[in-house]
């Protein structure tokens, strides 16, 4: 017997009384499968009635719940699933929900996070490429030589969030005073490469967002006037 429900072909074939002892059943492309598991359903897999019956309830429960990701895909309507590269079924436009890609997917989205985020290292690095000099520092931080130096900060409790750079020659700054010449050059070289770049409202320092970032929305660093 051959129908369609919802979308699927069903064709359940009853057993030939010599090799088959149970019904087979195709569902759209699903190649042939025995109904002989159909046994602990309650199900009598002889009967291609029953069967057949029991096909299109499962078909309906299927379609009543989110895609299953370890189901065949011949279980749901053509067009509408496809599989993961892990093999497991998934809804076209929707991400695979099998745990192991879950976590997966977790994984990367925080590794992403960390590549887009901003580092004192990754700063150092674009800094120093074109041409600005950092300052060789001691283990408090201190300075040995002239520079400048970066600084990691947390926010809101994200790491990654920004950078504090100070510049390093001798002078004691004081809140209020004019940035060096030197951090007016570094901000100018940062917000050509698209970094947001603000002023720290009590100190004579920059704090670097990542690039795309909107920052604090506040003390936007503007160059001098001349």
């Amino acid at each position: 017997m051959q129908t369609t429900h919802r979308g699927r072909t069903i064709t359940v074939t009853p057993p030939d009384g010599t090799t088959d002892v149970c019904c087979t059943f195709t569902i759209g492309d699903s190649g042939p499968q025995s109904a002989a598991c159909l046994v602990a359903s309650g199900i009598d897999p002889t009967d291609p009635a029953a069967v057949h019956s029991w096909l299109t309830a499962r078909i309906d429960d299927y379609d009543a719940r989110p895609v299953q990701a370890r189901a065949y895909t011949w279980w749901y309507a053509p067009g509408t699933v496809t599989t993961c590269p892990r093999g497991h079924t998934k809804a076209l436009d929707d991400d695979c929900t099998d745990p192991f890609c879950v976590r997966d997917a977790r994984i990367a989205a925080r590794r992403a996070a960390l590549r887009t985020g901003i580092t004192a290292a990754s700063l150092t690095n674009v800094l120093t490429r074109v041409g600005h000099t950092p300052a060789q520092l001691r283990y408090d931080r201190t300075s040995k030589s002239i520079g400048f130096s970066c600084g990691g900060e947390t926010v809101d409790g994200r790491r990654n969030a920004r950078v504090c750079v100070l510049w390093h020659d001798g002078t004691r700054r004081l809140p209020g005073d004019d940035l060096p010449d030197e951090l007016h050059a570094i901000a100018r070289t940062l917000t050509s490469k698209g970094y947001r770049v603000e002023v720290h409202p009590n100190s004579v320092a920059l704090r670097v967002y990542p690039k795309g970032s909107e920052g604090s929305g506040q003390h936007a660093y503007t160059p001098p006037t001349t």
